[in-house]
């Protein structure tokens, strides 16, 4: 297991916090490449008490998961980092 580093988004102003969450080794090693690739991880605690992680690129976000607080989190995260990693290797094998 490894930490993935996201930047959360607080209310009321969005200021800036990095959080860790714990993830498998593959995991981890493909948001280490999303990483890599210029793409930010990101999360923010919506007020309807869901949370949402995107994968943000320059233009905005690229993938994004909307889950409720609580214990589908790591499944949603695991979910957004294999769909946008699978995405992204399709893209290069077609090019």
């Amino acid at each position: 297991m490894q930490q993935i580093a996201f930047t959360q988004y607080l209310r009321p102003n969005g200021r800036q916090e990095i959080v860790h969450i714990e993830r498998p080794d593959d995991i981890a090693a493909q948001a280490e490449k999303i990483v890599a690739a210029g793409f930010a991880l990101e999360c923010e605690v919506l007020m309807t008490g869901h949370v949402s992680f995107s994968i943000a690129g320059d233009k905005g976000d690229v993938d994004i998961e909307v889950v409720p607080n609580g214990p589908g989190v790591p499944d949603a995260i695991d979910r957004m980092i294999t769909r946008f990693s699978e995405r992204r290797e399709m893209a290069k094998a077609s090019s």
